[in-house]
């Protein structure tokens, strides 16, 4: 029996707390796994290690509530820390998880390294890969993929500063074996990726092949998650659901907004882009439960601007084609 999806997007509060949902949209999925079986893991994106100053003690709140709240897994979607030996006790924190950890490799994370070295300091088994827990089928996908002379090539070294239309591609290799993927899993799945499999600008670029992929087998889907665009959003397209994770630390806003306000002063020496970025006051993250009865509930955080807003300083809201935001809506996805 083909079960009703909707996705309903409620408001966010200060710590996960529910208001009334609102339907937003609806597909068919079956299920005939036990209804009673529940996963529940915590998201996060875009901590942004080398370029924050309190990306530690961001962290730790994250790595705290999960071990209190006594989550099955983490994931991280990237732009998470480069493989710099200053940042092993950033990766400290992270491992005082004791459960399954997560990566999801993002653009930023090869600003001085390769995929290579990311894989090694994070503990990462590949760049893109699948993995079962509880009845729930995960593909994570890596985006991280210049496309130049018909050639793919792997993002190092901070080689994908160049234009944006040669950047942020999937290549040919991992599209076949992504579709391969979906089609064998009897399981329904949530994709990963750091960039964006909907969005028109700064999305993967490739994308279509893949939304065409996953809307052949929409009952499988539950939704995409992914970040790096550091906005608080939801898309329905064609079928599929996709959730923008926003970033656990700030918004970019440029050399037209910038502020030396908001941090000790000594911090804007050690950390030259920090004009440029307008904090959140509390780290954003996402608490999910997926129960296989056929419901993912969505419970995020929502904080506030240091100060000043970047609205106090005269950015438009409408920058970012969605409204920047200190938060992590509440989403409720039956499937």
């Amino acid at each position: 029996m083909k079960r009703r999806k909707f996705l309903n997007k409620i408001g966010t509060s200060t710590l996960l707390a529910g208001l009334p949902f609102t339907s937003l949209s609806f597909k068919a999925y079956a299920t005939n796994e036990a209804e009673n079986q529940k996963l529940r893991f915590g998201l996060v994106a875009d901590v942004h290690k080398d370029l924050i100053p309190d990306a530690n003690q961001r962290l730790e709140k994250f790595i705290d509530k999960s071990i209190n709240s006594e989550l099955d897994m983490v994931i991280q979607l990237g732009d998470f820390c480069m493989a710099d030996h200053k940042n092993k006790d950033f990766m400290n924190i992270w491992e005082t998880f004791k459960g399954p950890k997560y990566h999801v490799l993002g653009n930023h994370d090869m600003d001085r390294n390769s995929k290579e070295e990311m894989l090694d300091f994070w503990g990462m088994p590949k760049t893109y890969y699948s993995y079962d827990v509880k009845g729930i089928h995960f593909i994570v996908l890596d985006a991280n993929f210049l496309f130049q002379d018909g050639k793919f090539i792997d993002y190092k070294n901070a080689n994908f500063y160049v234009d944006s239309s040669m950047r942020t591609f999937i290549d040919n290799e991992q599209i076949e074996w992504f579709e391969a993927e979906l089609k064998a899993t009897k399981l329904p799945t949530i994709v990963l990726s750091h960039q964006s499999l909907w969005h028109h600008q700064w999305g993967i670029k490739n994308r279509l092949r893949l939304q065409e992929i996953m809307e052949a087998q929409a009952d499988k889907i539950i939704c995409c998650f992914n970040g790096h665009n550091h906005i608080d959003f939801h898309r329905h397209l064609n079928g599929i659901d996709y959730i923008e994770i926003n970033s656990m630390s700030y918004q970019w806003i440029g050399e037209k907004y910038t502020s030396l306000e908001r941090f000790p002063k000594e911090q804007y020496k050690k950390y030259p882009n920090l004009p440029h970025i307008a904090a959140y006051e509390q780290p954003l993250y996402a608490l999910v439960t997926v129960d296989l009865s056929g419901k993912l509930v969505v419970e995020g955080v929502r904080s506030t601007w240091m100060k000043p807003s970047p609205y106090d300083l005269g950015m438009r809201e409408d920058l970012y084609g969605s409204k920047a935001t200190p938060e992590i809506s509440n989403y409720k996805i039956k499937f």
